[in-house]
């Protein structure tokens, strides 16, 4: 059964990225948990490398793009090659370009872990959010992603405005909304202040965009139920590649390693390493 995402299970969160390992047979399954990081000297970087260097995989699941679009989707192998490595050490694609480089090279099939967004958009709206609660967030939880890339500063920099106003007019389409659907960034600002009881600003926090079910901000019930809906997706996709027979890469967000852990125990047994030092785990899961 996967955990609800709380904040008594937040804080039993390790600070920085890990990994768990299962073993199914003679094939593995590496679940990375992320911390999203943007530097190639990072924790969740390393992770990602030490998993491929350290396994054979025949599958990679990543976050951040829907099953969809196919094995192998090119467009995210041109993100990655056009997202590398900067002088500073600086990488855009955050750990989406590891991720896909190292699938590139290990010649293992890439899936996107991502629902269709029409499918998440069913499961909320049964749940009772609205669809522009639903648009809202998807917007919002661009903020801590665009601070990561450099694009802004903060909530209260003027260049979010014009990003928020493409996101919209993107994510709109993408959900089949109507165009009168938060149809100015006003709106999206209005429709803020309303959920979160205060104006979008400085003063916007990233655990705003966290789907705690218990969480303080109106934002955050929105995020547990699209969170909900991701977690389901993802658990039966993990499965379904197990069931056949494959090691399986997982990089997603620790958050969702918290969530998939007792679903994940209970449907291939307990792992045989969790932790940050891979290579130990050719020791514990042989």
């Amino acid at each position: 059964m996967l955990e609800r995402w709380t904040t008594t299970l937040r804080d039993r969160q390790p600070e920085a990225a890990f990994a768990a390992v299962y073993k199914r047979g003679p094939h593995r399954v590496v679940f990375i948990g992320a911390q999203h990081a943007n530097r190639d000297d990072s924790l969740t970087f390393r992770l990602i490398r030490n998993a491929y260097s350290t396994f054979q995989f025949d599958t990679v699941i990543a976050e951040g793009f829907a099953t969809s679009r196919g094995v192998n989707p090119p467009s995210v192998f041109r993100y990655a090659s056009e997202s590398g490595l900067t002088a500073d050490g600086f990488v855009e694609g955050g750990e989406t370009v590891p991720t896909v480089i190292g699938a590139r090279q290990e010649s293992a099939k890439l899936w996107g872990g991502e629902a269709d967004d029409l499918d998440v958009k069913a499961h909320v709206l049964a749940e009772g959010i609205s669809s522009a609660d639903l648009l809202g967030f998807y917007v919002l939880r661009n903020i801590p992603q665009w601070i990561g890339e450099r694009k802004i500063e903060n909530a209260a920099d003027p260049r979010l405005k014009p990003l928020a106003e493409e996101a919209l007019v993107k994510n709109r389409t993408a959900l089949k909304l109507p165009a009168d659907v938060l149809a100015r960034y006003a709106d999206w600002a209005e429709w803020y202040a309303g959920l979160n009881r205060k104006p979008l600003g400085v003063g916007f926090q990233t655990e705003e965009v966290g789907p705690l079910a218990d969480g303080k901000f109106g934002t955050n019930r929105v995020a547990y139920a699209i969170s909900r809906a991701r977690d389901i997706y993802l658990h039966n996709l993990i499965i379904s590649h197990v069931n056949a027979g494959e090691s399986v890469l997982v990089v997603f967000g620790a958050s969702h390693l918290m969530i998939q852990r007792p679903a994940l125990d209970a449907a291939i047994g307990q792992p045989c390493y969790v932790g940050t030092e891979l290579a130990r785990a050719t020791t514990t899961c042989r």
